[in-house]
Parts: C-alpha cells; structure tokens; sequence
C-alpha cells in the first residue's frame, strides 16, 4: 500500500511541476506580447517627441533670425553671448 501511494504521489509531483511549466511557459508569452505593444507604442512617443524638438528647434530659429533683422533695422546691437563678456 506505501508502494503505490508513494508512486501514485510522485507520478502526481509530476504531473503538477508539469502544469506548472505549462502556466509559467504561459504567462511569459503573455508579457512578451504585451511588451511587445508597450515597445511600439515607446517608440512611437520617442519619435513624436523628436518631431517635436525638431519642429520647435525650427520655429525657435525663425524668431531668433527674425529678431536679427529687427535689431539690425533699427540699430540695436545684439546681446553678446556669455563667452565674450569676458
């Protein structure tokens, strides 16, 4: 009888560790198709903020070229950058 109870409890060990590779085999699949998502959707926020910059760093240079002309009309000598005050 301790024979077959002992065989019947480790043919069960068995078959649980067995289940339990299956659900973690799983599970991990599931986060890889989630970060999967999660990865694109990085990305795609990483290049919206680059156009961004890139759009910003332009419209930044139009007024700043816009201001030179201003200045250069009506004769008002441009701020000297920190470096040359010195």
């Amino acid at each position: 009888m301790d024979a077959d109870l002992k065989q019947y409890l480790e043919s069960m060990e068995g078959r649980l560790v067995e289940k339990m590779r299956d659900m973690q085999t799983e599970l991990l699949r599931g986060f890889a198709a989630f970060s999967e998502g999660q990865t694109f959707r990085v990305r795609k926020v990483e290049a919206d903020q680059s156009n961004l910059d890139a759009a910003l760093s332009g419209r930044v240079n139009v007024v700043e070229a816009r201001l030179r002309q201003i200045e250069l009309r009506q004769g008002i000598e441009p701020p000297q950058p920190p470096e040359a005050r010195r």
